[in-house]
């Protein structure tokens, strides 16, 4: 079964900044590329934010998350500038002056919904918008349901595994 034929996995992106912010948006795209869509589809919350708001915010994210079949969408400045303008959002709204300042220590998961399952990947952040995967040991993995809590408290244990 080919990529394009494999059921869509919806995900979703999660920036974590410990004292100031957690930013969860959507991906979309196919199985093997995923983009950010344009517009504002971001949600910024408290870093102590409860797990049930968390879990909601991801559940939305996910929801919203497509299939896109549209050359136009893979534009790569297209896809160039919708980082960029969420980049200058977070920047603007937290008060960083620079790129270094406003990356360093931030965390970055990704969670991606399959076989009735959400899968929530930390990675590790290696210099300017440069990230490694994690061991598979570190990823969380839970049902697929209804329980935000339980979702929400996934996803910050995931945020408390990126290095």
């Amino acid at each position: 079964m080919s990529a394009r034929q494999e059921p869509f996995k919806k995900t979703a992106t999660v920036f974590y900044r410990e004292d100031k912010f957690i930013s969860v948006q959507p991906l979309s795209g196919t199985n093997m590329v995923h983009y950010r869509e344009d517009g504002n589809d971001w949600v910024y919350l408290e870093p102590n934010a409860s797990d049930q708001v968390l879990g909601q915010a991801l559940a939305a994210a996910l929801a919203r998350s497509r299939f896109v079949d549209d050359d136009a969408f893979y534009e790569p400045d297209r896809a160039m500038r919708v980082y960029a303008n969420w980049e200058t959002d977070f920047m603007n709204r937290y008060g960083y002056k620079t790129k270094h300042a406003a990356y360093k220590n931030l965390g970055w998961c990704l969670a991606r919904v399959f076989d009735g399952k959400v899968s929530i990947q930390p990675h590790r952040y290696e210099k300017m918008n440069t990230w490694r995967s994690l061991p598979a040991d570190r990823t969380v993995v839970v049902p697929a349901s209804d329980d935000a809590a339980a979702l929400g408290a996934a996803l910050r244990l995931a945020l408390d595994r990126c290095e």
